[in-house]
């Protein structure tokens, strides 16, 4: 048998087991083989939606690594995303972020988001510059740095957690709690 042969039959066996039966129906498992096969699923697990066409995910979608929908005209995310690294969903049309798993930074710079789920864990930086947002969500947990900047926030909520610096130039902001739990530092100093 020619060596491509064998190669392609090997593939196919691996496909059948890695994806029960049961599954190769599923739209959900459609829809992440679809990608694969379009290039904008990598062998990480990484899912790279910049500029592409497609404008929905579809509910339950879990993926290994991240998720880049950059400059994408994705304007609504699925309750129950799981994403295992980053999300980056920079200028995007998004007005919302529901209820989702994070394993990295957020960002969301440049979108028209104006809330955010209660008891949101951000694992890395949180970014939200030039969004309309004008509160935070109580009991936000960021492990990183958190963008304010050009954003109408005019506060920090007491129940804050900040491992790194916040970063408020442009915000409405004109003190901090010196109580809050801020790891870094607030820059610029806010007038006191």
């Amino acid at each position: 048998m020619p060596k491509a042969i064998i190669q392609l039959w090997i593939l196919v066996g691996y496909f059948m087991m890695a994806v029960p039966a049961h599954a190769m129906n599923d739209p959900l498992n459609t829809l992440v083989q679809d990608l694969r096969f379009h290039g904008y699923v990598d062998n990480y697990g990484n899912v790279k939606l910049r500029f592409s066409p497609i404008t929905t995910l579809p509910a339950g979608l879990k993926t290994q690594g991240y998720l880049d929908i950059e400059a994408s005209d994705i304007s609504r995310l699925p309750r129950g995303l799981d994403i295992g690294g980053y999300l980056n969903a920079a200028n995007t049309p998004l007005t919302r972020l529901p209820r989702l798993k994070v394993g990295g930074y957020i960002n969301l710079s440049n979108t028209a988001v104006t809330a955010l789920p209660p008891n949101l864990v951000v694992r890395g930086d949180l970014s939200l510059v030039n969004t309309p947002l004008t509160t935070l969500p109580r009991r936000l947990y960021v492990e990183g740095n958190l963008y304010l900047t050009n954003s109408p926030i005019s506060a920090l909520p007491d129940d804050i957690y900040v491992g790194g610096n916040v970063y408020i130039r442009g915000t409405n902001i004109s003190s901090v709690d010196p109580k809050l739990r801020i790891q870094g530092r607030v820059l610029p100093p806010p007038n006191q």
